[in-house]
């Protein structure tokens, strides 16, 4: 089990990295008429993100034993359902923290060159 626990952690943690400079790419190279062209890459950025936290938080959610903070080893009892679900979204957040932020940063890297270079007028 802990080894798919962490297979599971590392194809996160390389989908937060990979995600958001290939989503600002496609953006980029996908222009339409008529659409704030400013939302779409910063929606690529920071879209990615936002769905694995969310996808981690909903994961982690129906465990629920009445006990917080496990993610270390140290539990004490929780006081309701909503502790436990802000004590999940902290620690979901602390660790998809680094990859999410190396993702948005290579994505941010993608958007300056596609800004400063733009693409040929065929595509």
């Amino acid at each position: 089990m802990n080894v798919l626990i962490t297979l599971l952690i590392l194809l996160v943690s390389g989908l937060l990295i990979v995600t958001p400079p290939v989503a600002v790419w496609r953006s980029m190279t996908r222009r339409r008429p008529g659409h704030a062209a400013w939302i779409r890459p910063m929606l690529a950025l920071v879209g990615p993100v936002l769905a694995c936290l969310v996808l981690v938080v909903l994961v982690w959610l129906p465990a629920y034993s009445g006990q917080c903070g496990g993610w270390l080893g140290e539990t004490t009892p929780c006081r309701s359902f909503g502790e436990y679900a802000a004590d999940t979204l902290f620690w979901a957040v602390l660790s998809l923290a680094m990859p999410g932020v190396l993702g948005m940063l290579l994505g941010l890297v993608v958007l300056i060159v596609r800004l400063v270079k733009p693409a040929p007028e065929g595509s």
